[in-house]
């Protein structure tokens, strides 16, 4: 499914993981995300990325599992009595109780709010599956993924931090692995074949990028190379690279904000064809307790 959005004067589309693209004529330009390989005649980005086959025994899923984490695990939902909910299908509720959340959590860590039309787009579009861990009726951590037949992909993980209580951050870390361990094995149970984890740091001197890698690697896994591509199909489309590229530029040197017309901004209107999302992922803290 091709989930059309408007950018100012240009029609853009999002194809995810090489599923094959129809009917794009009615798009400028299309931002291709996490392709096996980069496409001839459009500009392309390395983009990393860890990643769980699920077509693995749950046994030897667990057994990937470092010692420690499955100790977690276990007492979260043991002795902690985590409770684990998700949605597949998604209703107006669920997506205002993500936001809120999901804003409450960018406050703290200086990020940028959820964009609520675009969430409720994909969910529309069917794209979207949302899960939640909870202690008492609190949220604890909430997890949104972009989903399609074979291969789930984490695009936004949330959780509120207690700077003085270090008991419920130790809680906030363990509930974290017992949701993660869940989620791996309802997508396994639903035939899904690849967990990803949406996204590898690469470098070596941003230390809190260095822990969250930590926490994927005690999954198991193995980290691959991905393209994110972007091809101008119209004269429009060309142009928009064109402002693309200029931004790009101007954005390493800190000049100026995105501007509107390359933030995502779905409308209403889809096309099918390949499934569209948006490459965002926030971790909370409490993985790395």
């Amino acid at each position: 499914m091709l989930i059309v959005t408007k950018k100012f004067i240009f029609s853009v589309g999002e194809v995810w993981f090489d599923e094959n693209s129809e009917k794009l004529s009615n798009v400028d330009v299309v931002h291709y995300r996490q392709l096996l390989h980069p496409i001839k005649g459009g500009q392309s980005d390395e983009f990393y990325t860890r990643l769980i086959n699920l077509t693995k025994s749950q046994d030897e899923l667990w057994e990937c599992i470092s010692s420690n984490d499955r100790y977690k695990i276990r007492r979260a939902e043991q002795k902690d009595h985590i409770i684990y909910e998700y949605w597949e299908k998604i209703d107006s509720d669920t997506l205002n109780n993500f936001s809120d959340f999901y804003d409450s959590f960018a406050s703290q860590k200086g990020l940028t709010k959820i964009n609520r039309i675009q969430l409720k787009n994909r969910a529309d579009a069917g794209v979207i599956d949302i899960s939640r861990v909870k202690l008492n009726d609190e949220s604890l951590v909430w997890h949104v993924y972009y989903r399609t037949k074979n291969r789930v992909r984490l695009l936004h993980s949330a959780s509120l931090k207690k700077n003085d209580d270090t008991s419920y951050q130790s809680i906030l870390g363990r509930a974290n692995r017992y949701h993660h361990w869940q989620d791996i094995v309802r997508f396994k149970n639903l035939g899904l074949s690849i967990y990803d984890f949406g996204g590898w740091y690469t470098g070596n001197t941003d230390r809190e990028k260095l822990g969250i890698n930590q926490f994927k690697e005690k999954f198991g896994g193995e980290v691959i190379k991905n393209f994110n591509c972007v091809y101008g199909i119209t004269l429009k489309g060309k142009l928009y690279l064109r402002l693309l590229n200029i931004y790009m530029r101007l954005s390493q040197l800190s000049l100026l904000r995105k501007p509107y017309f390359f933030s995502h901004t779905p409308t209403h209107s889809k096309v099918e064809a390949p499934a569209s999302s948006e490459v965002e992922f926030s971790i909370p803290e409490a993985q790395r307790e």
